[in-house]
């Protein structure tokens, strides 16, 4: 006996000893790493799995966002100012780059259409690729299009890649009449009649203007790109006249353009366009019109802009609104249940809208915006919900459909 205690207290040692695969012991299972953004936003832990937005800091007029490094192959789109990837199992950081441009003021004039004096931007950087017509949506103008914060971020990228710009606006803008009795002032994007559509030969006159003035010409490819009714007038346009390639934000086009157009076209739309015209139903025409023209042997591209998280300086994107005061906002909006936990914006903009009609005072920090301010406040959000606006968070796809379309 006394010679097996030794063994004994030796095998009551070694089964007190825990093994790495005792079930006892904890198991430490990590499901969240970090995103460290520099030059932007949206760092924080996230789950393996989770969809990620990242976002630029906001640059001036004269400059334009260059690129993300880092990580950047994670990125559905390194070259945007936001992005998206799906978070892996590991920390992972992005840095945002801004580079400047050669600033360009663009050329207000009016010009003789068909019957009237038009109101036309324009600017072509010396040694011009070609030109691009861009068109406002229904109730827009011309002034309205210039002045619209993601036009502009489309024009500095347009300008900075060799392309000049058009803009004018549809004749019912110009008189202010519903000529079609349709009930809104907007292009009249069919009949595709180059002699008796008085947008057709407006667009016509303009360019021949431009021809006869020496500064531009014939040889220099056309294009365009419109939102909404200016992205259905951009698909009758461009098949009407034969332009290089055309693009449409928010708008669906024509199943009949569709079916015998040979012009290649892209889409962009929203996820979650509330938009009467659009809706689930018009993103899921342009889909099909997309379709309709690859099988027919037509460059065709569709874009589907993603919703999105706010962030507390998204405010502060166009310079007018400070960082602080863009914070402040985003702390009554969330303090007030319009943003959830994660960022996102609840619903949409409207139900905002209306709250602050009826009692003002009880948003103390929008009260205190300019009403042009409050106004970017509520475009940012529906951009962030992808509601129905024109957006420039696929402006590099733009770009390389306009110059290498499908190759």
């Amino acid at each position: 006996m006394k010679q097996l205690l030794p063994f004994i207290a030796l095998t009551g040692l070694f089964s007190c000893s825990k093994s790495s695969t005792d079930p006892l012991t904890p198991i430490t299972v990590v499901d969240s790493f970090t995103v460290t953004v520099s030059n932007g936003y949206g760092s924080g832990k996230y789950k393996v799995g989770d969809t990620v937005h990242v976002f630029s800091t906001a640059y001036s007029d004269n400059q334009v966002f260059d690129t993300w490094s880092g990580d950047a192959a994670l990125l559905n789109a390194p070259d945007e100012w936001h992005s998206w990837f799906i978070m892996p199992a590991r920390n992972v950081s992005f840095n945002g780059s801004i580079k400047s441009i050669t600033p360009f003021t663009l050329q207000y004039e009016q010009i003789l259409g068909r019957d009237r004096l038009k109101p036309v931007y324009s600017y072509f950087p010396p040694g011009h690729k070609g030109f691009v017509y861009l068109l406002h949506g229904t109730g827009g103008t011309a002034q309205n299009l210039v002045n619209n914060f993601e036009f502009k971020q489309l024009m500095k990228d347009l300008v900075n890649d060799g392309f000049g710009i058009i803009v004018t606006e549809a004749e019912e803008a110009t008189t202010g009449i519903d000529a079609n009795g349709d009930g809104k002032l907007r292009w009249l994007t069919y009949p595709v009649d180059t002699l008796n559509n008085v947008d057709f030969v407006n667009i016509r006159v303009l360019t021949d203007t431009f021809y006869n003035r020496g500064i531009t010409n014939r040889t220099k490819l056309r294009f365009s790109v419109g939102m909404s009714n200016g992205g259905a007038y951009s698909a009758t346009l461009s098949y009407a006249y034969k332009y290089k390639a055309a693009v449409s934000y928010c708008a669906p086009g024509g199943t009949a353009v569709a079916s015998i157009s040979t012009i290649p076209f892209q889409f962009c739309m929203a996820r979650n366009d509330n938009n009467e015209n659009v809706g689930a139903q018009g993103n899921a025409d342009a889909l099909s019109n997309s379709n309709t023209l690859n099988g027919r042997g037509i460059c065709s591209k569709y874009f589907m802009n993603e919703r999105s998280p706010l962030y507390p300086e998204r405010f502060a994107r166009k310079g007018d609104i400070s960082l602080a005061k863009s914070a402040a906002v985003f702390n009554e909006l969330r303090s007030k249940g319009y943003i959830n936990s994660k960022n996102q914006y609840i619903g949409f903009s409207n139900a905002l809208v209306t709250a602050f009609t009826a009692n003002p005072a009880s948003f103390p920090e929008l009260l205190g915006l300019t009403p042009l301010q409050r106004l970017f406040v509520v475009e940012q959000i529906d951009l962030a919900v992808t509601d129905h606006q024109m957006y420039s968070d696929y402006n590099r796809a733009t770009l390389r459909f306009l110059n290498r379309q499908c190759l």
